[in-house]
C-alpha cells in the first residue's frame, strides 16, 4: 500500500461520566494512505452545494502512538480513561484530522476540537463508515479503511 501523508490523528470519542459530554482522545498514526475527492452535487431546487469524501487507510505497518493496539468499538466503549491511553478504535462519528495533533490536551471536548482545527486551518473529517480489513490477503493488503466527510 502506498503511504502519502506523514501523520493522521483519529479522536476516539466517549462519554465523560463526569460532566455527560463527549470528550475526545486523540491517537497519532503515522503512515497512512489519504485521499480527498471533491465535488458538488445539485439539489432539485437547483441549490448547489459542496460534497468532500475522504479515504484513509492505516496499514497493519503503520506506526500508532505509543504502540497502542487496535479494539473494536464496542469493546474500546467499555474502557476507563486510563486504560483508553493503551488502545484505539474506529467508530462512526469520530472525528479525524490530517496531520498530528500538537495541542496539549490529552482529552478534548468537541467544541475544543473544532476550535483547534479551525485555528490550525485543519479539515476536521467525520467517520461515517469503516471497515476492519485485516485478515485476508497479504500483509502489504491489510488495514483499516476509514471513511467520512
Amino acid at each position: 500500500m502506498i503511504t502519502n501523508v506523514a501523520a493522521v490523528t483519529v479522536f476516539n470519542g466517549r462519554l465523560d461520566k463526569g460532566t455527560r459530554r463527549k470528550i475526545c482522545i486523540p491517537t497519532v498514526i503515522r503512515g497512512v494512505s489519504y485521499v480527498e475527492g471533491k465535488g458538488s452535487t445539485v439539489a432539485n431546487n437547483g441549490v448547489w452545494s459542496d460534497d468532500v469524501q475522504y479515504k484513509i487507510r492505516v496499514p497493519l505497518s503503520a506506526e500508532i502512538q505509543d504502540n497502542r493496539e487496535y479494539m473494536r468499538d464496542l469493546g474500546y466503549a467499555n474502557l476507563d480513561n486510563e486504560e483508553t491511553e493503551k488502545y484505539w478504535t474506529i467508530q462512526k462519528g469520530d472525528l479525524v484530522i490530517r496531520g498530528e495533533y500538537t495541542g496539549g490536551n490529552p482529552l478534548l471536548y468537541e467544541d475544543e476540537l473544532a476550535a483547534y482545527a479551525k485555528e490550525q486551518g485543519l479539515d476536521l473529517i467525520r467517520i461515517t463508515e469503516y471497515a476492519d480489513n485485516t485478515f485476508g490477503g497479504s500483509a502489504y493488503t491489510r488495514h483499516w479503511r476509514i471513511g467520512g466527510k
